[in-house]
């Protein structure tokens, strides 16, 4: 099922498919983070309303802001 990363709740795990958007900063710092297409997520934390959200990626942990999670295109694992 294909979704954003904001749509996951704590304990999913999902593969990055895309990063979309006009914000190339966003797309530049996610690729140096090691957020890229084909990498897997597990979603670890979610604050409440719009907050940030902890994931980790590759055995890293990262802080996400909500509207950025919103441009990161992911397929849920099964």
């Amino acid at each position: 099922m294909s979704m954003t990363l904001n749509q996951l709740t704590a304990g999913k795990i999902a593969t990055i498919n895309f990063l979309h958007g006009e914000n190339h900063a966003l797309k530049r710092q996610c690729g140096a983070l090691g957020l890229k297409p084909g990498e897997q997520v597990k979603v670890l934390h979610r604050s409440g309303g719009t907050g940030p959200m902890q994931i980790k990626c590759r055995g890293t942990l990262f802080a996400i802001r909500n509207d950025e999670a919103a441009s990161i295109g992911v397929t849920l694992e099964a």
